[in-house]
């Protein structure tokens, strides 16, 4: 339904106010339910400081009574009003919550368009100063969201409102850069394929040319090309693939929400899983906390990716083909959210959540760990890249060569924690002419590994630059579970590269821990490309306007090469 239509039908219910005013007073919906019940609740079309107007519902508490709120910005949500009987039989007690939910802008039945993260700074703090003109509020606000519902919340805390005591944010990271690229290369499989399905998905005059791809040259065109329109900041993206660029500190650039988790002084639940898409960014949030906000504060990392921390049957999917016993924190405690509220105001006591504390599954092991925070093990093991094997020793140096064509790049099978698609079981060693894999001995013994493992390759091509990709699995009975990946081009580090000469490029896989049982094989595939990134087009240079792509010869040099692991023993 269009939002034309929805102004209309809501205006004949009397939901959108005459003029852009904050109201104390709600239009009181009450209504029996199926069942005998009674539900009480309010929707209205909430002004933002431009006009448009956001459609909001939540419960209303029995006349007179004053309730802590939770509030909650959403905008995967469909185009129909809340249903009545979500209010129905509730108990009511002053320490119950109201929780009040708000479709985004350009979401559900809310006016405007939706332009991801463009609006929601001024909007999210509206809604916050229209919240506190409501009868039953008590002077305490509380902010719950999971992934881009807890971007919304980011995107405005570090203003740190007063009245907002607490948080619980979930499986997001805050820093921009880290959601569109790593290390230069923009993540189509994860970013690039949200964003545009969500951009001002609710304008039906909007082109969207499906033909047009993420591969086609060049990528600084795609908006026209998709769109049939100029997308300011998408465009402004593809301009600044490097971390350390000044755009990545600007508004535009997120800044406002990398600001958040440093600058917050109310306690905040942070929640992830060990193959969450945004994990390596949720651990550095915690790590750049600081200590006096770590101390009031909780991280908590299940074994699952995206949603298994809300879960308990997320191990039956394709994407997580291991079972991990009390793998997710709603395994171990389903009534996360509330517990930590309550904690927050009534030092109601938790079970298994600890202020302070990175609470993080071992795979394999499957034990919880409790500590400050998840560094490298005590005890590093380095494996050298011999002919296809990982040694504790190097051979005498060989090189390993394959063509690398940008435009067939490889399908590998799950995102891990850098993209969409979780840890599906693995397809054979070497099973494309440009992927090359190297495999250890049988451990004799356990090891358990924790914290960001490295690799270090001694590379050559026949280009000025080029890209490699790393992906290490853990082989169990002969299944290869997947652990990490990164990817990374020759000049992304250093500027100049000569062809034909070695270069050693570094890779850091986002944190980890898991155990190594006796019998178990590491596995670690190197390649140039990976489906989920866009591909790298052999030519030296800004990525989005090159206009041709070549194949590049590419060599890994065995013995020269060492991938890197830190174990507690």
């Amino acid at each position: 339904m269009s939002v034309k239509r929805n102004v209309a039908r809501f205006a004949e219910i009397g939901l959108l106010a005459a003029a852009p005013v904050l109201r104390a007073e709600l239009r009181v919906i009450e209504t029996l339910c199926p069942g005998g019940a009674t539900a009480r609740y309010f929707e209205e079309m909430v002004p933002m400081p431009d006009g448009v107007k956001l459609y909001t519902f939540g419960a209303v508490p029995p006349a007179g009574m004053k309730c802590p709120i939770i509030i909650e910005r959403n905008p995967y949500v469909k185009d129909e009003r809340v249903s009545p009987g979500r209010f129905s039989g509730l108990a009511w007690t002053p320490d119950s919550y109201v929780r009040i939910t708000q479709h985004c802008r350009g979401c559900g039945c809310s006016e405007g368009d939706w332009i991801p993260y463009a609006t929601e700074r001024a909007d999210g703090m509206a809604l916050l100063e229209w919240v506190r003109k409501l009868p039953f509020y008590n002077g305490e606000l509380f902010l719950s969201g999971g992934s881009y519902l807890s971007s919304v919340h980011f995107l405005y805390i570090d203003t740190n409102p007063p009245d907002v005591k607490g948080a619980v944010l979930a499986v997001q990271d805050c820093n921009r850069y880290n959601i569109v690229y790593r290390n230069g290369f923009f993540k189509s499989g994860l970013h690039g394929g949200w964003f545009i399905g969500g951009y001002k998905k609710k304008n039906t005059r909007l082109q969207r040319n499906k033909a047009v791809s993420f591969r086609d040259l060049p990528l600084c065109d795609f908006s026209r090309r998709y769109f049939g329109e100029a997308v300011p900041w998408l465009d402004s993206v593809f301009e600044h693939p490097r971390e350390d660029d000044p755009f990545w500190k600007t508004p535009e650039g997120g800044h406002d929400s990398y600001e958040a988790i440093t600058r917050a002084t109310f306690p905040i639940l942070l929640t992830t899983g060990m193959y969450d898409i945004y994990t390596g960014g949720i651990f550095d949030m915690w790590a750049r906390m600081p200590a006096a906000q770590r101390a009031r504060c909780a991280l908590v990392v299940g074994a699952y990716d995206h949603g298994g921390n809300g879960m308990a049957t997320y191990q039956k999917k394709e994407s997580t083909p291991v079972e991990f016993p009390q793998g997710s924190l709603a395994m171990v405690c389903p009534d996360s959210t509330l517990q930590w509220f309550n904690h927050i105001r009534k030092g109601t006591p938790l079970t298994f959540i600890r202020p302070g504390k990175t609470s993080y599954y071992a795979l394999y092991e499957n034990a919880w760990h409790h500590t400050g925070r998840l560094t490298d093990g005590p005890v590093p093991h380095t494996f050298y890249l011999n002919n296809r094997t990982l040694d504790a020793q190097a051979d005498r140096p060989a090189a390993i060569t394959y063509a690398y064509d940008p435009g067939n790049p490889v399908p590998f099978k799950g995102g891990l924690c850098l993209n969409f698609g979780g840890m599906p079981v693995q397809d054979p060693p070497d099973f494309r002419p440009d992927v090359v894999s190297f495999l250890s001995k049988p451990f004799a013994q356990t090891w358990d590994v924790r914290g960001r493992m490295t690799a270090r390759l001694v590379c050559v091509s026949d280009c000025e630059d080029t890209c490699f990709y790393a992906r290490l699995s853990l082989v169990k009975d002969g299944v290869a579970y997947p652990l990490r990946d990164d990817i990374t081009s020759l000049c992304y580090a250093t500027p100049d590269y000569t062809p034909g000469a070695e270069k050693t490029v570094a890779f850091c896989f986002p944190d980890h821990a898991f155990r190594i049982s006796p019998g178990d094989v590491l596995r670690l595939d190197l390649s140039s490309s990976c489906s989920h990134f866009v591909p790298h087009t052999n030519n030296k240079g800004l990525q989005s306007i090159q206009k041709t792509r070549r194949i590049a010869k590419n060599s890994i040099v065995c013995g020269k090469s060492s991938l890197t692991l830190f174990c507690e023993q």
